[in-house]
């Protein structure tokens, strides 16, 4: 799962609304009473999706759990989920979302854990159930490479419960806050990665702790790596700044240039280079109150280049 401050478009939305229309309005409008309403629908789809057959495979193949019972299962698992926090990763199935297998980013990674007497290893940031781990893990992935952290602990035994593996997964999880300097937990990671994966996470904070994320995501990588690479997918825009739905420390939604310069940044504070590659994500932002409609789902690969 992702930080614990209002972590999507509609905690934050209802979040900040509440907050301005406390302060500006004692009674609020029509309006934004159905922009909370519909804010909060959008966030729970009760059914599951139809294009889950990758996850129900994997819990098929590499959890073993019979093909009658996966259904029946992914659902009282959700509902555990959403018991734990409300965000709409986990009431819009997004949890459920694996990496498509032809995926040159996830060959590349794939290629680069899987040869014979790799040094690379892999944190998934706001690793939320592990659904990315496991599949690494399915595909041949060493478990002692795989490392996962998340701000709620909960989801991590959530995840076990999902997969069905606290036996044999051999993964590492770590507990802890990335905002919080003082959260010695994360000291954990410290030097043990080459490779990090941050999907939806950058896009749920502002410039300032972007660069600090980012900063200490370097201080996770192992000593002397050279060609660490970081990539995920986050809510991208074409008109780069301060995102409309953030409460009072909005957050910030970038492009090319804007991400390059944000990296550009961390790499002066710890003496590193880094290349940003994005793309859009060919996927359309499900329409939610007061979401720019420059807002765009976007793949981003952040190579290191010294």
């Amino acid at each position: 799962m992702k930080h614990d401050q209002p972590a999507s478009t509609s905690s934050q939305l209802a979040s900040s609304e509440n907050t301005q229309n406390r302060k500006a309005d004692p009674s609020p409008s029509h309006s934004h009473i159905m922009d909370i309403i519909t804010s909060q629908s959008w966030a729970y789809i009760p059914d599951l999706p139809d294009d889950i057959g990758p996850i129900r495979n994997l819990l098929l193949v590499y959890s073993r759990i019979p093909a009658s019972d996966i259904d029946n299962h992914i659902l009282r698992v959700r509902e555990d989920a959403w018991r734990v926090s409300r965000f709409p990763c986990v009431g819009r199935w997004k949890f459920l979302r694996l990496t498509e297998q032809n995926d040159p980013c996830y060959r590349q990674v794939l290629f680069r854990l899987n040869v014979p007497r790799s040094n690379d290893a892999f944190l998934d940031l706001g690793c939320c159930v592990g659904q990315v781990l496991r599949q690494l893990r399915h595909d041949g992935v060493q478990g002692s490479q795989l490392f996962g952290t998340d701000v709620q602990s909960k989801f991590v035994e959530i995840g076990y419960d999902l997969f069905q593996d606290q036996d044999e997964f051999g993964a590492t999880f770590v507990v802890g806050d990335m905002l919080d300097p003082d959260d010695t937990r994360l000291d954990d990671l410290l030097h043990k990665v080459t490779i990090i994966y941050a999907g939806s996470f950058f896009h749920l904070f502002n410039w300032t702790q972007q660069v600090y994320i980012g900063k200490r995501l370097v201080g996770f990588l192992k000593r002397g790596t050279k060609n660490a690479l970081i990539y995920g997918r986050h809510i991208g825009t074409t008109r780069p700044g301060p995102s409309p739905w953030g409460n009072n420390m909005p957050p910030y939604l970038h492009d090319k240039d804007s991400f390059q310069r944000l990296w550009d940044e961390v790499g002066c504070l710890t003496n590193t280079k880094w290349a940003v590659e994005i793309e859009p994500a060919g996927e359309k932002i499900v329409d939610v109150p007061r979401i720019d409609r420059d807002a765009q789902p976007v793949n981003f690969v952040i190579h290191q280049i010294s």
